[in-house]
């Protein structure tokens, strides 16, 4: 029988990389609502396969809900969804960003980031 403290061995967050495809949406498509995929790569020295989850997706200026961002759900492993190819005159370009989460079966998370350019 073992009455001592139990250590928690592993510490470290899981090493997450995301990238987005197409990583930017031409003039040309402006006011199109364009398919946008996710890779994402993650590594962890213990969980061969921690918990991914799509955190947010937000932007540089003010978006229509259900217009701007189509067919993502948040808090799940969603690597499809959808961007309006579009922005207001007032900044030079909209960018989306992207956030992911990788959680290990230890509880530890890391967060990443990835950006799609709607000129």
């Amino acid at each position: 029988k073992y009455n001592g403290v139990m250590q928690k061995l592993d510490v470290t967050p899981p090493a997450l990389g995301v990238s987005l495809s197409p990583a930017s949406i031409p003039l040309a498509q402006r006011g199109q609502v364009i398919p946008v995929t996710a890779t994402i790569t993650v590594n962890d020295n213990y969980d061969p396969a921690p918990e991914i989850k799509l955190v947010s997706i937000t932007a540089n200026e003010t978006m229509v809900a259900g217009v701007d961002v189509q067919g993502a759900t948040v808090n799940t492993d969603d690597r499809s969804f959808s961007l309006k190819g579009a922005h207001t005159t007032s900044v030079a370009a909209r960018i989306y960003t992207v956030t992911y989460s990788a959680t290990d079966a230890s509880g530890n998370k890391s967060t990443a980031k990835a950006t799609v350019t709607a000129y």
